[in-house]
């Protein structure tokens, strides 16, 4: 249960930088802006929701939703520093793309050794009453 709300905690983060780095941005269109709000918001609130309930699946759909996250923050930092001559704010975007990697990987190593611990599920259900 530990890896499950300290995983909530690093969605929680996420969202919040999200929130942070959302501040600045001029508006897209209606549809980009829908995608990218459930990505980043709606996706994190409701597995964070599912992983305070104790869902076991919710661990998995974390190490996925980080497993992506992870992939986009390398590809905006290879293509910043990439395109550093034309971008304006370069160390803005390094310094978040670096945070959300960060948290996107500790999502990733926390989830990934919830998930794997099955000590702990037996544990659970042997107090109930019942064995694995």
């Amino acid at each position: 249960m530990k890896a499950h709300r300290i995983m909530a905690g690093l969605l929680t983060g996420l969202v919040l930088l999200a929130l942070w780095q959302r501040m600045g941005q001029a508006p897209a269109s209606a549809w980009a802006r829908l995608a990218w709000d459930g990505f980043l918001f709606g996706l994190p609130l409701i597995l964070g929701g599912f992983l305070l309930a104790g869902a076991r699946w919710a661990l998995m759909a974390g190490i996925i939703y980080g497993t992506v996250g992870l992939a986009l923050d390398i590809s905006t930092l290879v293509q910043a520093l990439s395109q550093a001559e034309t971008q304006t704010d370069l160390s803005g975007t390094l310094m978040v793309s670096s945070l959300t990697g960060l948290l996107n990987f500790l999502l990733i190593l926390f989830g990934g050794r919830g998930f794997l611990d099955v000590t702990s599920v037996g544990k659970s259900t042997q107090s109930e009453g019942r064995t694995v």
